[in-house]
C-alpha cells in the first residue's frame, strides 16, 4: 500500500468518526441539559422546602420566645409579689422588735431610775446613821478623854498629897532624929492600894477594875499606878481584864 491509499484511509476515518463524535457531543449536550433541568428542579424544591422549613422554624422559635416571655412575665409577677410579702413581713417584723426594744429599754431605764434612787436611799441613810454613830463616838471619846484627863488630875493631885505627906514625914522623922528622939519605921501601904486590895480580895471570882473604881467612886485611870505596884508585890493576880487576890488562886 502506498502513502495516498494510507492518508485516503485515514480521511475516512476521521470523516466517519466525525459524525459519531457529533452525535457524541449531541448525546452530552442533551444529558447535560437535562441534567441542569433536573438540578434547577431540585434546586427550586429545595428551595421551597427550606423556606417552608425556615418558616415553620421561624414560627415555632417566636411562639416559643412568646411562651418564655410569658411565662418570664408570670415569673417575675409572683416574684415580685412573693418579695412585697416577704418585705412587708419584715417590716412589720422589725417594727414588732423595734417596739419590744424600746417597751424593754424605757422599763431597765424606770427599773434602773429606781434602782439608783433606793441606792440613793440607802445611801443617805447609811451617812445619816454613820454620821449619828461618829457623834455618838467622838462624844464618847471626847468623854473617855475627859474622864482619863480628869483621872490623871486626881491621880496627880492624889501623888501630890503622897508626896506632901512623905515629905512631911521624912522632915518629922529627920527632925525627931536631930532631937534624938526614936522614931518607928511607918508600916504599910498608901490608903488607895490598901482600898484597891480589900476591893479585890472581895472578889474571889475576880472583879474589874471599873468595878473597883464605881465602888470607891473614882475614875479607873485613878487606880492604874496602885494596880500595878500590887502587882508586882504579888498581892493581886490579873488574867485578861478581872482581878483577883492572891489567897483566892
Amino acid at each position: 500500500m502506498g502513502i495516498a491509499a494510507g492518508i485516503k484511509d485515514i480521511t475516512q476515518d476521521i470523516v466517519s468518526s466525525y459524525d459519531a463524535r457529533v452525535a457524541e457531543v449531541g448525546r452530552l449536550k442533551k444529558e447535560t441539559e437535562e441534567m441542569l433541568d433536573s438540578f434547577e428542579a431540585s434546586q427550586g424544591k429545595m428551595g421551597a422546602r427550606l423556606r417552608k422549613d425556615l418558616a415553620q422554624d421561624k414560627a415555632e422559635m417566636e411562639a416559643e420566645v412568646k411562651a418564655m416571655r410569658t411565662g418570664f412575665q408570670s415569673s417575675h409577677k409572683e416574684m415580685s409579689s412573693a418579695l412585697k410579702k416577704d418585705l412587708a413581713d419584715h417590716t412589720r417584723a422589725v417594727k414588732d422588735e423595734t417596739a419590744k426594744m424600746r417597751k424593754e429599754l424605757t422599763q431597765g431605764v424606770a427599773k434602773r431610775k429606781s434602782e439608783v434612787k433606793g441606792m440613793l436611799k440607802d445611801f443617805h441613810s447609811s451617812h445619816k446613821q454613820m454620821g449619828a454613830k461618829l457623834r455618838r463616838e467622838l462624844a464618847d471619846y471626847d468623854r473617855g478623854i475627859e474622864s482619863e484627863v480628869a483621872g490623871m488630875r486626881q491621880e496627880t493631885k492624889a501623888d501630890l498629897r503622897g508626896a506632901r505627906t512623905t515629905w512631911q514625914g521624912l522632915a518629922h522623922t529627920m527632925e525627931a532624929k536631930r532631937a534624938g528622939v526614936k522614931v518607928p519605921p511607918k508600916v504599910g501601904i498608901p490608903d488607895l492600894e490598901a482600898k484597891l486590895l480589900a476591893a479585890v480580895n472581895k472578889h474571889p471570882k475576880g472583879v474589874s477594875l471599873a468595878e473597883v473604881a464605881q465602888s470607891l467612886g473614882v475614875v479607873p485611870v485613878v487606880l492604874g499606878r496602885a494596880s500595878s505596884s500590887l502587882l508586882k508585890e504579888g498581892l493581886i493576880s490579873k488574867k485578861e481584864k478581872l482581878y483577883f487576890p492572891v489567897a483566892g488562886e
